[in-house]
């Protein structure tokens, strides 16, 4: 497997390097709105290496073209601190690129409860770690944990990380319609939130192809929600700017080329185009808003069409 992908365009980093580490879809979670996919294997066991000659030589070869990078983040096809030793890999890209680029982690937070986990994230500049419910029965109905992660520890990592770590932490909480979008969800977020004391707090809806189709809640409901537990919270659907809009037309421009000449499900897409997951994510979604492209299922896959 390629330890790196990108730069892609990125709506909260810019233009963002990946750094994928855990083969597809290796997860602790096997989230409902997840755009990778169904977890094919569950774990919350951490065991994951890599070939060290591969993972610096594909570092140097992508920094020698030069390419435009706002943040070098660990995310990918899995959970990213599944990986055993992660400092010790961000060590080495800190030394490699000179500590020219700030470190981002994406994380589920499924793992935070653990000391050697959070220890090793305080080599990270920036940790955007999940909270997408604030009970334990959401959390199960939403995330789907492997055995032995529990709504309580996702809590309490949350809370020791924000003592422990010295960066900036984003707090992401998906919102889903009837779900965890109730007024009496959002006020126990706002007990967690003030707890963790994130940087920044940022909402996110399901606008994406998941494994199952999820209704968005109203704009009345995430205004509410907005309001109580945090009158600044940002919300996904967030502006680009100049240079990050001409990277998504190309990026539309070659996927609607390609779907006019023939269906697509989203691994093809990206596979065919060298196009990353998100990038092609936000393009897709787009074009079914503007009525350019339908979804048809077949064979359990979901297929792109342009609608000529």
């Amino acid at each position: 497997m390629s330890y790196f992908y990108g730069p892609v365009l990125s709506r909260r980093l810019g233009f963002s390097l990946g750094v994928d580490l855990i083969p597809k879809k290796v997860c602790s979670f096997d989230c409902l709105y997840c755009q990778v996919g169904v977890t094919t294997t569950m774990t919350a066991r951490r065991f994951f290496k890599v070939d060290l000659v591969v993972f610096k030589k594909e570092l140097k070869d992508i920094l020698r073209k030069q390419p435009k990078i706002d943040y070098i983040t660990f995310s990918g096809s899995g959970e990213p601190t599944l990986h055993k030793d992660l400092d010790k890999l961000i060590r080495i890209v800190k030394k490699i690129t000179k500590n020219r680029y700030p470190i981002c982690v994406i994380t589920n937070s499924s793992l935070l409860y653990r000391k050697d986990v959070r220890k090793e994230l305080k080599e990270a500049d920036l940790i955007v770690p999940s909270l997408d419910a604030a009970g334990a029965k959401t959390f199960h109905e939403i995330n789907r944990p492997a055995k032995g992660i529990t709504f309580k520890k996702i809590v309490e990592g949350l809370i020791a990380l924000r003592k422990e770590f010295k960066g900036q932490i984003w707090l992401e909480i998906m919102i889903l319609a009837n779900i965890n979008d109730s007024i009496k969800e959002a006020k126990e977020f706002k007990r967690i939130v003030d707890k963790v004391n994130p940087d920044k707090i940022q909402l996110n809806l399901p606008v994406r192809p998941a494994p199952i189709k999820l209704k968005l809640s109203s704009k009345e409901k995430i205004d509410k929600i907005k309001e109580i537990i945090d009158s600044n919270i940002e919300v996904a659907e967030s502006s680009l700017n100049k240079e990050q809009k001409k990277c998504l037309v190309n990026a539309q421009d070659k996927i609607m080329e390609y779907l006019r000449r023939r269906p697509a499900t989203l691994d093809d897409l990206v596979g065919s185009l060298g196009l990353d997951v998100k990038e092609v994510n936000i393009c897709v979604n787009n074009f079914i808003k503007e009525n350019k492209i339908k979804e048809k299922v077949v064979n359990k896959k979901c297929y792109y069409i342009g609608n000529n």
